[in-house]
C-alpha cells in the first residue's frame, strides 16, 4: 500500500483547493446558508458495512418541474461541498437548477486519498458503481423529485477516471458524463477499452464532456508503478493527450455527443473549480460559460 500513500501525498500537493492557504476555517454554503439552495445530509453504508459514505444533498429553493429536478451526482463530495459558490448557484436559476448529490466520505476533513483510490480505480470501482446504482440513486429518487431522464455524473482526477470507467461499464446509468482532468494514465485499460469501443447500446443517448487544464501532464510514473516494469510500460504508453483522443473517438459513435476542451493556464488543482462551475451550468441546461 506504500504506492497508494505516495500517490495520495503527491496528488494532495497538486490540489490547492483541499486546504486554506491562510489556515483559516472554511465555512461551506451548506453551513452558512444559500438564497438558492437548501442542504440536507444522508449517510449510506456499503453492503458489508465496512465503508461509510456521506451524501450532502443540495435542493433548489425553486419548485421542481413536473418531471422532477435534473440530478447531478458529484464525486469527491467533501471537496465539492467546500468549493460551491453562491454566485454559481444563483446562475442556475436561469435554467433548470439540478438537485446536487455530493457523494463523499463520513470524515471530518475534505479528502481521503486511500478511500477514493479504492473506490475510483481498479477492480474495487465496480463495487462503488454498484453502490451508486443500487443504493444511492434509489435513496435519492425516493426522497426527492428527480427526472430520471436528466442525470449527470461528474468527477475530477481519479473521479474523472471513474466517470469514464462507469460510462464504459453502464452507459445507460446517466445521460451526461463530465470527466475533468481524468487520470487515464493511472488505469490504462480504461483508455484502451474506450478507444476500442465500436458502439454503445442503441436505445440510449449520451453527452460526454472531457476537460483538462493546459498546464496538466503526467506525474512521474515511476512513483506509482508499484515496482512493476510491466505496469510502468502500460502507464507510460497512455498518451499525454489521452482525454482529447478519447473524446474524439467517442464522438464518432452513434448516439454520442462527445467533446474535449483544454483551459488556458489551468493546472490539475485549478481545474476542480473550473470543471465544477461548468458542470453545474451544463446540468442546469445552460451554456457552460455565463
Amino acid at each position: 500500500m506504500n504506492w497508494i500513500r505516495s500517490l495520495t501525498f503527491t496528488l494532495l500537493s497538486a490540489l490547492p483547493f483541499i486546504s486554506n492557504a491562510d489556515n483559516q476555517e472554511i465555512h461551506p454554503l451548506a453551513e452558512t446558508g444559500s438564497a438558492h439552495y437548501r442542504f440536507e445530509r444522508m449517510n449510506i453504508e456499503s453492503p458489508d458495512g465496512q465503508r461509510h459514505y456521506r451524501l450532502d444533498i443540495g435542493i433548489p429553493r425553486t419548485p421542481p418541474p413536473a418531471s422532477g429536478y435534473p440530478a447531478m451526482y458529484l464525486l469527491d463530495g467533501n471537496n465539492v461541498r467546500v468549493e460551491l459558490q453562491e454566485g454559481w448557484l444563483g446562475e442556475l436559476n436561469a435554467g433548470s437548477p439540478p438537485l446536487l448529490v455530493m457523494i463523499g466520505y463520513d470524515i471530518d476533513g475534505t479528502y481521503d486519498g486511500e478511500q477514493r483510490t479504492r473506490d475510483y480505480t481498479g477492480a474495487t470501482s465496480r463495487a462503488f458503481l454498484q453502490l451508486i446504482e443500487s443504493k444511492i440513486k434509489p435513496e435519492v429518487q425516493t426522497r426527492y423529485s428527480v427526472d430520471p431522464a436528466r442525470q449527470t455524473l461528474w468527477g475530477h482526477s481519479f473521479g474523472g477516471l471513474f466517470v469514464l470507467y462507469a460510462l464504459l461499464q453502464q452507459p445507460q446509468a446517466f445521460q451526461t458524463w463530465i470527466a475533468a482532468s481524468a487520470s487515464l494514465w493511472y488505469q490504462p485499460i480504461t483508455f484502451d477499452n474506450g478507444m476500442a469501443l465500436k458502439a454503445f447500446p442503441t436505445d440510449t443517448l449520451r453527452t460526454v464532456r472531457l476537460v483538462q487544464g493546459e498546464r496538466e501532464g503526467k506525474p512521474p510514473i515511476a512513483q506509482f508503478d508499484g515496482g512493476s516494469p510491466e505496469r510502468r510500460r502500460e502507464m507510460s504508453a497512455v498518451p499525454r493527450d489521452a482525454s482529447r483522443l478519447l473524446a474524439e473517438h467517442l464522438a464518432t459513435l452513434p448516439g454520442t455527443e462527445a467533446s474535449y476542451q483544454a483551459f488556458n493556464g489551468r493546472n490539475h488543482g485549478q481545474m476542480f473549480g473550473t470543471a465544477l462551475h461548468l458542470g453545474l451550468r451544463r446540468a442546469a441546461g445552460l451554456p457552460e460559460q455565463p
